[in-house]
């Protein structure tokens, strides 16, 4: 059988200092603006982004609790519906190589409750058994949010014969709201536990993967097929797509800007502040991907690897950065991104359970921003912001005007002039805010907090008047604002 660790490639490179985060708004306005200029140029179109675009990630072994992914659990159906009415729900994970099937219910009912969150990079040997229960239950809990499914089987302590089984009944359940099956999660950090942890190969990977997909082909033609789910290694996304581009969907992969999380230099500062990671881990991964001609969507990621750090994870930074993040992989032409989490993990943007209920963590804010761009059409958006951490994104909405983000990464406030073209009269701003950039609670969208069930309810935005298609907006340092024209 094949073991493999979570993240064994090592620390990312320390990036250069950018000075000490502003503790507070009343730092922050104590230094002179940013002076920023915004041109959007609603001629051109970078890509178009999917009314599905915006996903969340769990971990497949959550799947043996099965009240968990249920129509019963009112709670957490009402934060996913708040997030998107049509999102992807990816199950896998590291622990969805450790997952079996079985046809017939335990012998001892599961633990209510129970709860199986990001994998921390050490684990107790253990498996966790899928029933059709399992899958029953998550068919009414994706009925009752609107979402769609892309469903992990165990390809590294896997058999064809069990993912056949469980990919059929899957199948057959979900019918169309089954967008895709993965065979294997992460197979490029795949281990030989009987060759002293020798690392699969990628030839190694693709024939066994070349079996399943083929046992597929026979049994269960209808079911479409995503892949390879690789964690870093952009050159295994290149040799799958260029090897078995017909035999695919879409193209997956996912990124960690961070990790691990003991390392001291996994900071705020620098998860806002990405720099060539992500242009050679994201960038790569979707240019190979259109180079099969196939679309590409980031199906696992987050903050930090090792289920993320305490004090940056579960902090507004990430909400920034995730915001951020999700609309600059949409520019890119990806089209979906997952976050991963699930229980009580520092990253997830959910945490809770059935039994102690739910609650929107700091990220749950900046995804809700991103959200606001489902099913609208990107435009190029250039901004000087004079070498600040500034960033803005422009697009056309599904029923018309025009959608604006602005992330300001910086501890100084921005001072942003833009120029959105004739026939720009008002908008209306909404605002991405906490107390602090390391805040855990506090945080707002549009005024509002989100409630434990997913009830949210924003004000009316704050108006602002456009002149010949010009205005001007202040975006208070690490903080962000939508704008919305009328």
């Amino acid at each position: 059988m094949a073991y493999f660790s979570r993240r064994e490639f090592g620390s990312l490179a320390a990036m250069a200092g950018f000075g000490a985060l502003a503790a507070s708004r009343g730092l922050q306005g104590q230094t002179a603006a940013i002076q920023a200029s915004l041109s959007i140029d609603r001629a051109s179109t970078l890509a178009q982004v999917p009314a599905d675009y915006m996903g969340l990630s769990y971990e497949s072994g959550q799947l043996a609790y099965p009240d968990f992914f249920s129509s019963a659990n009112t709670a957490l159906i009402g934060l996913f519906r708040t997030l998107s009415p049509h999102g992807i729900l990816r199950l896998g994970g590291n622990l969805s190589e450790f997952t079996v099937w079985s046809d017939t219910a335990p012998a001892a009912a599961p633990e209510r409750g129970g709860l199986v969150g990001p994998d921390p990079g050490h684990r107790e040997p253990r498996t966790f058994t899928i029933t059709p229960q399992s899958i029953r239950n998550l068919q009414g809990f994706l009925s009752a949010t609107g979402w769609r499914c892309i469903y992990g089987l165990n390809l590294g302590g896997g058999s064809v014969e069990q993912a056949l089984a469980e990919g059929g009944f899957v199948a057959r359940t979900l019918g169309p709201q089954l967008v895709a099956v993965q065979f294997g999660n992460e197979p490029d950090l795949f281990k030989h536990h009987d060759q002293g942890n020798k690392p699969w190969t990628f030839d190694e990977y693709l024939e066994k993967w070349k079996t399943f997909r083929a046992a597929f082909h026979e049994k269960l033609p209808q079911v479409a097929v995503a892949g390879p789910d690789t964690a870093f290694n952009q050159k295994w996304v290149k040799q799958f797509t260029e090897e078995v581009p017909k035999e695919v969907v879409m193209a997956t992969s996912h990124y960690y800007p961070e990790g691990p999380p003991t390392d001291p230099k996994m900071t705020i500062d620098l998860l806002l502040h990405p720099g060539a990671r992500f242009e050679s881990s994201c960038r790569e991964a979707i240019e190979s991907s259109k180079a099969a001609g196939l679309p590409f969507r980031m199906t696992e990621g987050n903050s930090c690897y090792n289920a993320g750090k305490p004090g940056v994870s579960d902090t507004f930074g990430a909400a920034l950065w995730a915001g951020d993040f999700c609309l600059q992989m949409a520019a890119l032409g990806c089209i979906g991104v997952n976050l991963h989490g699930g229980a009580n993990g520092y990253y997830s943007p959910i945490v809770g359970s059935p039994i102690t209920g739910f609650e929107a963590q700091a990220e749950y804010y900046g995804l809700m921003l991103a959200q606001s761009f489902a099913g609208s059409t990107l435009h190029k958006a250039t901004l000087d912001a004079q070498g600040a951490n500034v960033t803005a994104y422009a697009a056309s909405a599904e029923h018309g005007g025009v959608l604006i983000a602005i992330f300001n990464k910086d501890a100084r406030d921005a001072e942003v002039n833009i120029d959105a073209g004739a026939g720009w009269k008002q908008a209306v701003v909404e605002r991405l805010e906490a107390p602090a950039v390391d805040s855990k609670t506090g945080v707002t969208f549009d005024s509002a907090a989100v409630g434990s069930d997913g009830q949210f309810r924003p004000s009316a935005g704050k108006a602002l008047s456009a002149h010949a298609g010009k205005l001007s907006v202040r975006v208070a340092g690490y903080s962000a604002a939508l704008l919305r024209s009328k």
